[in-house]
């Protein structure tokens, strides 16, 4: 899903023309699920929106994207996507214009949250990761959206073409992630998205982190739950829109 459609406009702080914006599914995602995102974006925005390959560390992760994205770009991650980005964003910071992290934070787990995983994981490899992704649709989505059948299929088409393998592998990536708040120094302009619903990563703790950081905007999307992307794309994509023009507001 990499398209070039011309130039969004504006400048970034170095005079290079607004013009490409890189999206990072997350966890049991492929690129499928910023399809309404990228409908939604103005004609003329270069969009990248690679799948993550199934590496277990999110620093590998990060080393493929670099290696295949343009010279300097606008970064968004969302959820296990935000992992990525944060990886990639200390690896090469002269390359990220902004940060755009969606439903996501740049801690590394608690105890409690590893412990989870390990069990999710020993599932996965015992061969229940569908059964185990089905049941966890109503903490990724928003009540109203789980009536909504088309997005329903959307996300199971998804699931399967994501696929154990992937989902092992960036169960152990996510486990072994350092926490990387140090990066948020003031050097990028950065963009915090939360959902009104969101059971992972929930709002109200999202905002108060970004209201800490100097460089930092916090933006909640109504009627949205964990997959905001796939739930309110039209709403993302004039976020991220708004942002890119005028990311220090």
């Amino acid at each position: 899903m990499n398209g070039v459609r011309g130039t969004v406009g504006g400048n970034d702080p170095y005079g290079t023309p607004i013009d490409t914006l890189v999206l990072l599914p997350g966890l049991n995602n492929t690129q499928a699920v910023f399809d309404g995102v990228v409908a939604a974006l103005p004609a003329g925005l270069a969009v990248h929106a690679p799948n993550n390959p199934a590496l277990d560390t999110v620093e590998a992760i990060a080393q493929t994207h670099l290696a295949a994205l343009p010279e300097r770009f606008w970064l968004a991650g969302f959820s296990f996507g935000g992992y990525v980005a944060l990886a990639m964003l200390e690896a090469a910071p002269e390359r990220v214009l902004g940060l755009a992290l969606v439903c996501t934070a740049p801690f590394a787990d608690t105890p409690e949250q590893s412990q989870k995983r390990l069990t999710s994981l020993e599932a996965a490899r015992q061969g229940r990761y569908f059964e185990q992704v089905a049941a966890q649709a109503p903490n990724a989505f928003h009540p109203d959206s789980l009536a909504n059948q088309a997005l329903m299929d959307a996300r199971h088409a998804m699931v399967m073409d994501y696929g154990v393998d992937r989902y092992i592998a960036h169960i152990q990536a996510t486990a072994a992630r350092p926490d990387r708040s140090h990066l948020f120094d003031g050097r990028h302009p950065v963009l915090v998205v939360g959902a009104s619903h969101d059971k992972v990563f929930a709002p109200d703790t999202l905002k108060l982190w970004a209201q800490r950081i100097a460089s930092a905007r916090f933006e909640q999307v109504q009627a949205a739950g964990h997959l905001l992307p796939m739930e309110q794309p039209k709403a993302l994509a004039q976020i991220l829109t708004r942002w890119m023009h005028s990311p220090c507001d």
